[in-house]
């Protein structure tokens, strides 16, 4: 249900802050009391002003903060809403919860007892052919010499031009992508992204100090002429982007969009972050931004998506002028990835068995991804890539996308809007990602999608639920 919190008084808490902190405590409170729910709409600045007994202004910098932690949204000529969860910060969420379908956190789709088997398999070729000795030591290069090899052999059979001494290992994307921007960027630099794009490089701009300014999308991906028309604006340092299935919108970029994208790239010397989370999942056979460019690009790989989200290791390849600097960065943060976690990535990346698994993972999701679209297509517009965890739902309507979460959340699926992956304050699409790849089965994905369908039939109209 969606409810105007016509009557809603918070409850200051001062400790000796301002009172505009105590206002964006309070409703971090309430939120997380349940006292105020995703999607319902906050009274207006005056009227709270007024029932708290502080000026307009107090409320207003309330507002503002609680909008910069996350908890709240304000739309132009539509008022202050509460947030839904962001996927970023969804590892509290209740996909495991009775009853809850959690559709919201594009986690991959896991096998359980076959990795579980071939892991222990793994471990037992570790101690029979690896020098044990050698993954207890220290490595100041980010792998050994052998692990370094390997991942260039892989990162060269996709199309990315690597050598030993271009690539450096680190936990994970995520990990690569913080040690990138932290190392190379500045406070105050500005960030080029996808004006809807990953929540996880939004956290970091606000860590490391850095603006992000949103470049426009469409159904080829990042508009050439949009990132050209920022970076005359004003000084770009760095483009960070998801050409293969993008998160949130499942967009992959032609060939020739990808040419384009590279020859702005080079016209104002920006730095180019080019995330293959979904490299491993998604059939293309694209050319990667890193072959068309090398020497400005960093290309980020790995294999949590379509091997096991438990093997946080990432392949990453830059100019060799970068290595050392990126290697300082990843002592700086946590000395070293670990060479066994390592070991075992690079043999599942050779491993029959362990490809026969992302194979039907791959498999899998493309069912999963003609479901939504069997289930949804005639209501709404789903844009998807095979294979990919995720899928983009643009709503028809009256449908909003905070209105659709909401009532979703009431059916107990959990969905994520629009507005999370948001770069700004522009207006929020009509649409929400849906990630296939969390639920158990397809079962399990089709009742969620039942209510989804039902919802939007009108079943619950978003209209009248308005009090």
């Amino acid at each position: 249900m969606i409810v105007i919190m016509t009557i809603y008084r918070p409850y200051l808490q001062t400790n000796g802050e301002p009172r505009y902190i105590a206002l964006a405590d309070a409703i971090a409170r309430d939120i997380e009391a349940g006292v105020l729910a995703p999607g319902d709409q906050l009274p207006t600045h005056r009227d709270l002003a007024t029932r708290l007994g502080v000026s307009i202004g107090t409320v207003t910098r309330g507002y503002a903060e609680a909008e910069r932690r996350g908890l709240i949204s304000g739309e132009v000529g539509r008022g202050t809403f509460v947030r839904a969860a962001d996927p970023a910060d969804g590892w509290g969420g209740a996909g495991r919860e009775s009853g809850v379908i959690d559709l919201s956190l594009a986690l991959p789709w896991t096998l359980g007892e076959e990795e579980g088997r071939l892991l222990a398999e793994t471990l037992q070729a570790v101690t029979r052919e690896a020098d044990m000795a050698e993954l207890l030591q220290y490595q100041p290069g980010s792998a050994t010499p052998r692990h370094r090899m390997q991942a260039a052999s892989w990162l060269v059979q996709g199309g990315v031009p690597a050598q030993p001494e271009t690539v450096v290992l680190t936990a994970g994307a995520q990990h690569a992508l913080t040690v990138v921007l932290a190392t190379f960027l500045r406070p105050g630099d500005t960030l080029a992204v996808e004006e809807l794009t990953y929540p996880g490089v939004k956290a970091l701009a606000q860590m490391l100090g850095l603006r992000l300014r949103g470049i426009a999308l469409d159904g080829e991906g990042l508009v050439p002429e949009s990132l050209d028309r920022i970076c005359r604006e004003g000084p770009v340092r760095a483009l960070y982007c998801v050409p293969t299935a993008q998160n949130p919108t499942s967009v992959t970029m032609s060939e020739e969009r990808r040419r384009r994208i590279i020859e702005v790239a080079q016209a104002h010397d920006l730095l180019v972050i080019e995330d293959d989370v979904h490299g491993m999942l998604v059939d293309t056979e694209r050319t990667p931004l890193a072959a068309m460019a090398p020497e400005r690009t960093v290309h980020i790989a790995t294999v949590s998506k379509a091997l096991a989200f438990g093997l946080r290791t990432a392949l990453v390849a830059m100019p060799e002028t970068m290595v050392d600097r990126m290697l300082v960065g990843v002592r700086s943060t946590m000395w070293m990835v670990p060479p066994l976690m390592v070991d075992v990535t690079l043999r599942w990346l050779n491993d029959e068995h362990a490809l026969a698994l992302a194979r039907r993972k791959r498999e899998e999701m493309a069912e999963r991804q003609a479901l939504v679209e069997a289930m949804l297509g005639s209501r709404c517009t789903v844009t998807s890539a095979p294979g990919a965890i995720h899928a983009w739902v643009q709503l028809p309507e009256p449908w909003r996308s905070d209105e659709l979460v909401a009532h979703a959340r009431q059916r107990d699926v959990l969905v994520a809007g629009a507005e999370a992956f948001l770069v700004g304050r522009g207006p929020v699409p009509h649409a929400v990602r849906l990630a296939v790849g969390t639920v158990r089965d397809r079962a399990e994905l089709r009742s969620a999608l039942q209510v989804l369908d039902d919802v939007l039939a009108g079943a619950t109209s978003p209209l009248a639920s308005i009090v």
